[in-house]
């Protein structure tokens, strides 16, 4: 009866390791492609010499408390908005027809150098209004 309980225990623990060992070798991989994942984050604001820049402001502002960005890219895209009826009138029947309309979005992104010291800020502009800002790698 013991030989066949040791048995039972060293194949459990035998599995209890390659479990383990799984996890290890799991964790060692995730850990070595995280290096290789984007370094990009998302900001809601940051600082601009003494200024805030924050989601929300207009792109005058923004040029006001910052200046030139040191590279623009700009853009439109063509989206499709659904109009469920509210700017129209009723048709025959009385019901509200229901359309889909494309909208042109004019984009901008802007890139804030600050030197080898601090990090490039990528700033999103739709329709002159400041929608996301991204953190990138240190300036050059």
């Amino acid at each position: 009866m013991g030989e066949i309980f040791s048995s039972v225990l060293m194949i459990w623990e035998g599995a209890m390791w390659g479990k383990m060992k799984m996890i290890l070798m799991t964790s060692i991989f995730i850990a070595a492609c995280l290096p290789g994942i984007s370094s990009n984050v998302m900001a809601s604001e940051f600082s601009c010499g003494s200024s805030i820049i924050s989601t929300g402001d207009r792109k005058f502002d923004v040029l006001r408390k910052c200046g030139e960005p040191a590279n623009k890219r700009v853009w439109q895209e063509e989206r499709i908005a659904r109009d469920l009826g509210r700017s129209l009138p009723p048709s025959e029947g009385g019901r509200r027809n229901s359309l889909f309309l494309k909208e042109y979005v004019t984009l901008e992104e802007w890139e804030y150098n600050f030197g080898p010291t601090a990090f490039i800020r990528y700033l999103r502009f739709e329709n002159d209004i400041l929608t996301r800002i991204t953190i990138g790698d240190y300036g050059y």
